[in-house]
């Protein structure tokens, strides 16, 4: 197996992430083995991790290609909030990738909202999370990431790309797994405290892709043509349209190009 738990917790400096890390050479999703685990009684901040994936999956059950040379992991969360809550994880977690990204690799890339990152116009990462709740609380999120870290282009879908190829060098997978942990834990300590994510809602609108431009967001309830103005600090888009401004708690994002739309970023 390329990465070792020895290898990781070198580069750790993250507490929480180091109680329980499992480790596997192929699985069918590292989710619903986390699940499992979390059921049985692992504590938050347990990980796992996976070489490859056979039936990874994307939000909307899309599949979510895992060959070797990735990074396919999941970590238990259980914040002490209600479920409206949720989403906002996810988009910590995006900004911690974007912040480690830079750190390891040396590459600026964008969160494309709520759980994409993007680089020069490509996918290059996934976060999906699953959750448990009742009607108050939260009992534990799921949450799913991946990267295209080590991958040949030709392994991955036309729309999406990899740090190796962007960077034109290899990317030390546990270094870079480290950095994210690490940045992940720091971010949610201070998430809990401030219990949004107005701390972050500054640096997360300068990484945000297609703000300022024309785009159509689509949801389950309705779908939306506007300027993408940021995030606000409950994590939902902030959009102007012709006749008001309207706040989205989900969607995705459809690009506007004169009449006829582009979809990006699918797994």
């Amino acid at each position: 197996m390329n990465i070792t738990k020895e290898k990781i917790l070198v580069n750790l400096i993250s507490g929480m992430f180091a109680r329980q890390i499992h480790l596997f050479e192929e699985v069918p999703s590292t989710q619903d083995i986390l699940r499992t685990l979390i059921v049985s009684g692992s504590p938050e901040g347990t990980i796992v991790i996976s070489e490859t994936q056979t039936e990874g999956r994307g939000q909307l059950g899309r599949e979510w290609i895992s060959p070797e040379g990735g990074l396919w992991f999941s970590i238990a969360l259980i914040p002490p909030f209600g479920p409206e809550v949720a989403p906002q994880i996810t988009l910590l977690a995006a900004f911690s990738i974007v912040q480690a990204i830079s750190d390891i690799v040396g590459l600026s890339a964008m969160i494309k909202w709520p759980n994409d990152i993007f680089i020069n116009g490509k996918k290059v990462a996934g976060i999906l999370g699953e959750m448990s709740s009742h009607r108050v609380a939260i009992r534990y999120i799921a949450l799913g990431i991946g990267i295209n870290v080590n991958i040949l282009l030709e392994k991955l879908p036309p729309y999406a790309t990899s740090l190796q190829n962007e960077a034109q060098r290899k990317i030390p997978l546990e270094e870079l797994l480290a950095s994210i942990l690490n940045h992940f834990e720091n971010n949610y300590r201070i998430f809990k405290e401030s219990k949004d994510m107005s701390p972050f809602q500054e640096k997360i609108n300068e990484m945000l892709l297609y703000r300022g431009e024309m785009v159509k967001v689509t949801s389950l309830q309705e779908i939306i043509q506007g300027t993408v103005v940021g995030v606000y600090q409950d994590g939902r888009l902030i959009i102007n349209t012709v006749a008001e401004q309207k706040m989205l708690s989900s969607g995705e994002i459809v690009v506007c190009c004169g009449s006829s739309p582009e979809e990006y970023g699918k797994f």
